[in-house]
């Protein structure tokens, strides 16, 4: 497959090639309404051609705060229509986080979604001292300008130079700034280029297999790279970007939309998992039978998938009826044409990656960050190992350190960060690969594994070095513990924070015979704390001595974005919630 030239005109040849077909599916007024190619490639040029005649020109920093939507695509590509760059920021941010990249990126304009929003914007910006920002509302509310409104009188000759604008940039041209989430520390901002887009695309291309007119499920922030990587690649590839109304909507969404593919986080597959089990337990004791019978055969035709190996007729025949009694059924909880989850973000819990494969559901798992604009590895559909988040795209090579640590290097991977030269040089060893930061092993057959963070990495008074992300993912195999954080570095032995899925717990304690309220404050009751211990004490004997949980501590809430403990891509700011609850973790360390 031949290197892609810029991303817009990529698109620009597609939208072309597929004309009055479907590219996108989005609610509007409580009904689904299908927008064709030709009307999104139009939009595109339309605001393209309003953000130009309010100032923005090549080079000028856009930053964009909404959530997932067809008009935060179409705001998006427009922005790098115009030579400007994108600065997408989670609207879940907290102000002072927001002041900090509109201060370190110093956009000219910004494109907020609605009145909640702006307000937020603009608390930021008076936090920041910052000022001279044009304001244009998305979704309505009383900004200044209107996205809508932007462009809608554009004329033919405007059009045409902004799609001469399009053809312009080269490969080496910065398309966005992306920074990342703060798990390890301040806010950085990544810049990333034409070539990083088009090269991650292409590789995607390769391993997806996806086909023009299938329905991809929008519902990732389009803030993450991630989210932002399949929003380019079924722009090009002519795929139907069908965009959820909300993370809360999606069971009712699955069905209305009927998905083939859906690009997720691990905690959307555990979901699915979680609600499998809760209607499992519901089931006549004769039907739970045939379910646990249906995922047995599942699991065993699959170990022969996996291998490549013919599957023996007995099985193909038992897989047969188990596909039109169990698997079929739960398939169309999810709209019933769904073929595969593209997932990254963090490590994917086994348990339920087996589960989805058994029922028919491929799970393409893989490892990026920011600075490789997503993924370097993945599992494919038909050459995939559990537990591990595959092998290297194509173009892309990947070593490991003496130290374990996962080293980079490929057309997708980042030269600097923004206003950084320090750090961006630090951020590559002498040959010029880049310094993940991650650990990792590779498995017998060359599939690669993380295995922790180095910068996460706890040592022991005793001199022992441990990884807690693995003991973490052991411990989170249970269904009432929602997060699990290890703490330990410089102390005798471990111990770590747990917070509660209140729904199974409380549906736990009911089954019991409890007569319990939903606001019962859980993490207080001794039958509760009886049950985690237990779970950490059956996990505590596939661990190593060393690694153990010897004390922990139940929260009463859980941890969130809002509370300061999750990024928005919902991983654990470890620095943060350690220090947030310093009291309270070396309190377990007195005797």
């Amino acid at each position: 497959m031949a290197q892609l030239p810029n991303i817009l005109s990529s698109f620009f040849k597609t939208a072309e090639e597929r004309g009055k077909t479907t590219c996108a599916i989005v609610k509007r007024d409580g009904h689904w309404v299908k927008v064709s190619w030709a009307d999104v490639s139009r939009s595109v040029l339309e605001k393209a051609v309003g953000l130009r005649r309010l100032g923005v020109k090549r080079g000028d920093r856009v930053a964009l705060l909404a959530n997932t939507s067809l008009e935060w695509t179409i705001a998006d590509c427009a922005i790098i229509a115009v030579g400007g760059i994108t600065v997408p920021i989670y609207c879940s941010l907290t102000k002072d986080r927001i002041a900090y990249i509109l201060r370190d990126s110093a956009p000219s304009a910004a494109i907020v979604e609605d009145n909640r929003v702006a307000q937020l914007f603009e608390e930021a910006t008076r936090m920041g001292g910052i000022s001279g920002i044009t304001v244009i509302g998305i979704l309505g509310g009383s900004a200044p300008f209107m996205f809508g409104d932007l462009g809608k009188d554009a004329t033919p000759a405007e059009l045409s130079d902004i799609r001469q604008e399009i053809q312009r940039p080269g490969l080496d041209d910065t398309a966005t700034y992306v920074y990342t989430s703060g798990t390890t520390g301040e806010l950085k901002g990544v810049i990333i280029t034409q070539g990083m887009i088009a090269a991650e695309i292409d590789a995607a291309r390769q391993v997806f297999g996806f086909q023009p007119g299938e329905v991809g499920l929008a519902c990732l922030p389009l803030a993450h790279v991630l989210g932002r990587m399949m929003q380019f690649y079924q722009l090009v590839q002519g795929t139907v970007s069908a965009y959820a109304e909300s993370i809360e909507t999606l069971a009712e969404n699955y069905i209305d939309l009927r998905p083939h593919f859906v690009c997720c986080v691990p905690r959307m597959l555990e979901k699915i998992h979680e609600r499998a089990r809760e209607r499992i337990a519901l089931l006549s004791p004769h039907r739970r039978r045939l379910f646990e019978w249906a995922i047995k055969i599942g699991l065993e035709c699959n170990a022969f998938d996996q291998k490549r190996r013919r599957v023996p007729v007995g099985f193909a025949a038992k897989r047969f009826i188990a596909e039109h009694l169990v698997f079929k059924k739960l398939r169309a909880r999810l709209g019933g044409k769904i073929r595969g989850f593209i997932c990254g973000g963090a490590k994917l819990s086994e348990d339920t990656i087996r589960f989805l494969y058994a029922v028919g559901i491929k799970v393409l798992e893989g490892y990026g960050l920011t600075e490789t604009f997503a993924a370097v590895t993945v599992n494919r559909a038909d050459d995939y190992h559990f537990g591990t988040v595959g092998k290297p795209l194509p173009g892309i090579a990947i070593k490991l350190a003496a130290d374990g640590e996962v080293l980079i290097k490929g057309p997708v991977v980042f030269r600097q960060y923004l206003h950084r030269p320090e750090e961006s040089s630090a951020a590559f060893d002498k040959e010029g690969w880049f310094k993940s930061g991650d650990l990792g092993e590779y498995s017998r057959d060359g599939f690669l594994r993380i295995t922790g963070r180095k910068k996460d990495m706890i040592v022991t008074s005793g001199g022992k070095n441990i990884a807690p992300q693995m003991i973490e993912q052991t411990m989170l195999s249970s269904p009432f513990i929602s997060n699990f954080m290890v703490f330990g570095d410089g102390h005798k032995y471990l111990t770590a924070l747990v917070t509660l899925n209140r729904e199974d717990v409380l549906r736990h304690l009911r089954s019991k015979g409890e007569k319990i309220s939903d606001q019962e404050r859980l993490a207080h009751r001794a039958d509760v704390r009886k049950l985690i211990a237990a779970h950490i004490e059956d996990k505590n004997r596939l661990l190593a001595r060393y690694e153990t949980i010897k004390r922990f501590a139940i929260l009463e809430s859980d941890f969130s974005q809002t509370t300061g403990e999750l990024t928005p891509t919902l991983k654990v700011r470890r620095a943060y919630t350690s220090e947030k609850y310093r009291d309270l973790l070396e309190s377990l360390y007195s005797d």
